[in-house]
Order: C-alpha cells, then sequence, then structure tokens
C-alpha cells in the first residue's frame, strides 16, 4: 500500500502547486503534457547530473563520498544538480508551449516543474511511508519530510514558472541564473543538515521559506501585463 499512498501524496503535491503557481484550474490536455514531459526529465538529470558530478570527483581527486559529506565538493555538485535540473525542466516546459501555441509560458513552466518534482517525491515519500512502520521511526520525522517534499515540489514548480517566464522575455539567462541560484541554496540547505549543520525542524523551515519566496515571486510576475504575445506561436 505504500507505493500508491506515496504516489497519490506525490501526484496531490504537484497538481496543488500547479494550480497556486499556474493559476489555473482543471489541467487541460497540454498541462498533462507538460507534467508528463517534466516528469520524464527527472530520471536525465539524476544520470547527467551524477555523470558529471563524477568527472568532477576525477578531476579534483576527490574522494567517492566527497560531494555527499564534505561542504566544498558538495556545494559544486549542488551547482551542477541546480543547472542540469533547471535546464532540461524549462527545455521540456518550452518544448509542449510551442506545441500547444499559448499566449503564456508560466503555467507550463509550473507543470513541467511540477511533473518533475513529482518523481522526486514520490521516491521520498515512498521511503518515509517504509520507515514509519519502524520501531524508532516517529510520527513527527514523517510530516517534517512531507513537509519538505511539499516544499520541494512548490519550489520546483515556481523556478520553473520564473525561468519560463524570463525565457520569453528575451531574459533567459538572467531568470535561469537566478533560479539555479535559488535551487542550489535549496540543495545545499539539505547538504548542511546532513552535516548535522542544524536539525531537521531547521531545514524544513529553511526549505518552506525558500519555495515561499519563490511561489510569491512567479505569482507577482504572473500577475504583470503579458509581454510575450508577439512571441507566442500563431493561434
Amino acid at each position: 500500500m505504500t507505493i500508491p499512498a506515496a504516489a497519490a501524496i506525490a501526484l496531490a503535491f504537484g497538481l496543488g502547486a500547479v494550480v497556486v503557481v499556474g493559476g489555473t484550474g482543471p489541467l487541460r490536455p497540454w498541462l498533462v503534457a507538460a507534467l508528463a514531459a517534466g516528469a520524464a526529465t527527472f530520471p536525465l538529470t539524476v544520470s547527467l547530473a551524477a555523470s558529471i558530478q563524477a568527472l568532477l570527483a576525477s578531476v579534483f581527486g576527490w574522494g567517492p563520498d566527497a560531494i555527499a559529506m564534505t561542504l566544498g565538493a558538495g556545494i559544486a555538485g549542488a551547482v551542477v544538480t541546480a543547472v542540469v535540473n533547471e535546464v532540461f525542466k524549462l527545455a521540456a516546459a518550452l518544448l509542449v508551449w510551442t506545441f500547444a501555441r499559448s499566449r503564456t509560458t508560466v503555467v507550463f513552466g509550473a507543470a513541467a516543474g511540477a511533473g518533475f518534482a513529482v518523481v522526486g517525491a514520490y521516491q521520498v515519500i515512498h521511503l518515509a511511508l517504509l520507515a514509519l512502520a519502524l520501531p524508532i521511526s516517529s510520527a513527527s520525522s514523517f510530516i517534517l519530510s512531507l513537509l519538505q517534499q511539499m516544499a520541494f515540489v512548490a519550489a520546483s514548480s515556481a523556478s520553473t514558472a520564473l525561468a519560463a517566464y524570463g525565457a520569453v522575455r528575451n531574459r533567459a539567462g538572467l531568470y535561469l541564473g537566478a533560479v539555479i541560484v535559488l535551487q542550489s541554496f535549496l540543495l545545499v540547505f539539505g547538504l548542511l543538515f546532513e552535516l548535522r549543520v542544524y536539525s531537521n525542524t531547521a531545514w524544513t523551515i529553511l526549505d518552506i521559506a525558500a519555495a515561499g519566496a519563490l511561489v510569491v515571486g512567479a505569482l507577482i510576475l504572473d500577475r504583470r501585463p503579458p509581454a510575450d504575445a508577439a512571441l507566442a506561436p500563431a493561434a
């Protein structure tokens, strides 16, 4: 039962992010396609980021656990992961947006980013549900895991929405660079927890605060007068 439960929770987080960040109601076919495209990029980014990190470790002579257990190598690994993730998510969003012939990109970015994060959130939630059955587990740790994954999905959705917003306004580098920096910080938050710099509760609070900032930014920009109508494919 843990697999369907984890999938349902992760998907609920994803759909909620699309509704809040994208400002949309029931998912239309093209938004479902964007959600699926984002999900499809997840295993690709994991493989590519791991390959680049392994290359960096070889070049700099890092040990096998350096990226996960040391600050300097861990920050480098976080930046690599953030770059790969954001580029692939943005590409998925823009690909579906182009075929959809829509005048807005934010909702497609929100959907692709949410789809990407749903896959990762499902994996973590599944493990958290399995751990919940162990005697050493606690309800509080499970709730913190859920909150962290909710923040992860919201941040991924909002960051791709922001990157897509910039991409059609000839500011792709600026917006993509900004969300890469913010996502790098989110990954470093997790690294600092692994290094026992602070507690799981503090990590959760930081995650929620950062995700909230990204969501607010996406919502503010989405309410500005559309400037990409001329760039959108003809209806």
